[in-house]
């Protein structure tokens, strides 16, 4: 563990979800997590004409697009900063199974109705609506995800930036209290927050969607630039990268709500 600048408890400061992979991200206070992440979190993921995985890093199209689904009555609702809004039952059609990245496939079916319409029209090329075959499975290598607000600072201050918007990592548990980058450094351990526990795993890869604006969805910031220049390239679980955060799986499904502790098991 690294030496922390204060002696603080480290605690959740802020929630990141969304149904929908690669739309603009909600903040509620408090989530429940179960094996596949948090309850809500990326039941939905969007893909091409080709069935080829459309994400942030390859449009902005969509981050100033906000979800909300209710899982009783099936209902997805999408809201734009403009005031526009498109609701509508989710009727499950074709089935298949979807590359995320080359690193694992996720079983899913494309979403019927008018979707694939409204979407397309949104990002100005063919798109379908797909829903995770598994509640909450459209997530790249790990259901949870944690980043710490000293982390980014740190990369802010060393690159002379005036400040970095923490939201461009899209991390599930945003934490402070600990050393810059310290969560990068508890792999292999156990993390209780809230009443969850989570097994720790190595740092995330960084790629060009921490490029884009939240707002805009506009690349506006040189992120993986500044990582280089402040840090380099570091080991993960996968070789080395730009890495900013930590892995995580859950070992225990509990609640975890801004304000948390975060205890090493």
């Amino acid at each position: 563990m690294t030496e922390r600048a204060t002696a603080a408890i480290p605690r959740v400061t802020r929630l990141f979800t969304t149904p929908v992979k690669g739309f603009a991200v909600n903040e509620p206070d408090s989530v429940t997590l179960e094996r596949n992440g948090a309850v809500g979190d990326r039941d939905f993921f969007l893909v091409d004409d080709k069935e080829a995985l459309i994400s942030i890093t390859r449009t902005g199209a969509f981050s100033s697009w906000r979800a909300q689904f209710d899982r009783d009555e099936s209902v997805l609702a999408l809201s734009s900063q403009d005031g526009r809004v498109l609701a509508d039952k989710v009727v499950e059609g074709k089935a298949g199974v979807f590359d995320f990245w080359g690193s694992r496939d996720v079983s899913g079916q494309i979403v019927a109705g008018p979707w694939s319409q409204w979407l397309s029209d949104i990002a100005g090329q063919p798109v379908s609506l797909v829903r995770a075959s598994s509640p909450g499975d459209a997530y790249d290598e790990t259901p949870v995800t944690v980043v710490s607000e000293e982390s980014v600072a740190e990369l802010a201050r060393v690159t002379n930036t005036e400040s970095i918007d923490i939201r461009r990592f899209r991390m599930l548990i945003n934490i402070s209290g600990v050393g810059p980058y310290e969560e990068e450094t508890w792999s292999g351990k156990t993390v209780r927050i809230g009443s969850a526990l989570l097994q720790m795993k190595g740092p995330v890869p960084r790629c060009n969607a921490t490029t884009r604006n939240p707002d805009s969805g506009k690349r506006d910031l040189k992120v993986l630039k500044l990582i280089a220049e402040g840090r380099g390239m570091l080991p993960n679980d996968f070789g080395e990268d730009l890495n900013m955060g930590a892995y995580a799986e859950v070992l225990e499904p509990g609640v975890v709500t801004v304000g948390d502790r975060v205890e090493l098991v």
